[in-house]
């Protein structure tokens, strides 16, 4: 006869194999904050022109953010925790019942005086646009999906933590709030359970895909501050 094995032990097991996930992502978090942008950004040393460069980068992400999770969506074949953060994720972001993350940092760049992007590079957006028909986007795997995801969303709160002061009184910062006392609070939370359940249903096996994938997004994650850090 096949034990009973109950919903708790699953997570229970799942949480004692995710320590290595979750022990990566606590030193990418230290990493990030130590980043040089990330100390300037502490004790006010970020001009104008960065911080402009910065929103921008964040309004490029929005726009291209919804069509990502919609394809990502479907790459969530049978954690139903995964891809319900994912709708849920979507919804949000798009603004079902509230105001929706594009227009928060559309605004964010017209309080900062900027009225379109023949100033600003838009190579990042075609980029992006450009991943999604890589065989490596096609053939991305569930695993690799949560990880990614739970990096991108517990760190880029914790980035604009940081930088979010910097705009105090000189633009709308209703975008960076948004994200970090909701994205740090259920996102990352909803992330964080759906890697659990991934690794409920894929077993130990799949950890090292989980691993590339937030390595992919660290790496991702880096870009932004890496640029702006090297372009002062």
């Amino acid at each position: 006869m096949v034990p009973f094995v109950s919903h708790m032990e699953i997570t229970m097991h799942a949480k004692q194999e995710t320590e290595p996930i979750f022990t990566t992502l606590d030193r990418y978090r230290a990493e990030l904050l130590e980043h040089p942008l990330l100390v300037a950004a502490r004790t006010g040393q970020i001009e104008r022109t960065t911080l402009i460069r910065f929103a921008y980068y964040q309004y490029a992400d929005s726009i291209t953010w919804i069509p990502m999770l919609a394809q990502m969506k479907e790459k969530a074949l049978r954690s139903r925790r995964l891809r319900k953060a994912i709708e849920d994720n979507i919804a949000h972001e798009a603004g079902l019942g509230s105001t929706s993350h594009v227009t928060l940092a559309a605004q964010l760049m017209r309080s900062l005086g900027v009225r379109g992007l023949d100033e600003l590079p838009t190579e990042g957006i075609v980029r992006t646009a450009s991943l999604w028909l890589t065989d490596a986007f096609a053939q991305m795997s569930e695993p690799a999906l949560a990880g990614w995801l739970l990096t991108a969303e517990t760190l880029v709160p914790e980035m604009f933590a940081v930088m979010a002061p910097q705009f105090g009184g000189i633009a709308d910062t209703i975008y960076f709030s948004e994200h970090v006392h909701i994205d740090s609070d259920e996102h990352a939370r909803w992330m964080a359970e759906a890697v659990d359940e991934v690794v409920a249903l894929y077993g130990s096996a799949c950890i090292p895909q989980v691993l590339e994938g937030m390595a992919d997004a660290w790496a991702e994650t880096c870009e932004d501050p890496d640029e702006l850090w090297g372009s002062r």
